[in-house]
């Protein structure tokens, strides 16, 4: 078990993680870390690395629904003037 305290830094309370606690959870420097609450415990995790999907890949991931809503493609009728299509 290791006992920390809560520091001032500036307007901000924080903690000094020991790097060893942190090589633990295999997080580091310039990491991005998530918070949970879960009762009167503070869970930090490390975030996943999110891979930066293309418009394919999103498209393709796409259900068809936002939400609650549905989805569909809408028949705008033929195309007028200049439109290509």
């Amino acid at each position: 078990m290791m006992i920390a305290t809560i520091s001032n830094f500036g307007n901000s309370l924080g903690v000094i993680f020991p790097e060893s606690l942190l090589k633990n959870v295999h997080i580091s420097e310039d990491d991005n870390v998530e918070f949970f609450v879960n009762g009167n415990s503070i869970i930090m995790k490390r975030q996943e690395s999110r891979k930066h999907l293309t418009t394919k890949e999103r498209i393709s991931s796409f259900c068809g629904s936002i939400g609650d809503t549905q989805v569909s493609e809408t028949d705008w009728g033929k195309p007028q003037g200049k439109e290509v299509w």
